[in-house]
């Protein structure tokens, strides 16, 4: 219904087709430089800067034992399906969320 009235884009996008200025925050004070890379190189065109707080030999944090996981990890799952959800709106991967979650149980014992 959103969609039919042109409701169906966020106020963002509304508010700059009508012609008001974007402005880009530039640092991010969240993600390990390590894990900014990515997206900055992909969709920032290397714009986004890395804040002071990230960059400090104190952010890097080890919950796991071993080198498996280091700032980040890709884990190959087996086994995994992807399904829409029950709305038909969203991808799902069950096997894929359950090993997401014998993680986090992990870094909490």
């Amino acid at each position: 219904i959103s969609e039919k009235s042109g409701f169906g884009r966020s106020l963002f996008e509304r508010m700059s087709l009508l012609g008001h200025r974007k402005h880009l925050l530039n640092v991010q004070y969240r993600m390990h430089p390590d894990i900014s890379l990515f997206p900055n190189n992909k969709f920032y065109k290397k714009m986004i800067l890395d804040g002071e707080n990230v960059k400090q030999r104190s952010y890097e944090k080890r919950y796991l034992e071993g080198r498996m996981f280091g700032t980040f990890s890709f884990i190959s799952v087996t086994g995994g399906k992807e399904e829409k959800d029950a709305r038909g709106h969203s991808w799902k991967n069950v096997m894929e969320a359950s090993v997401v979650c014998d993680i986090v149980e992990r870094l909490f014992r």
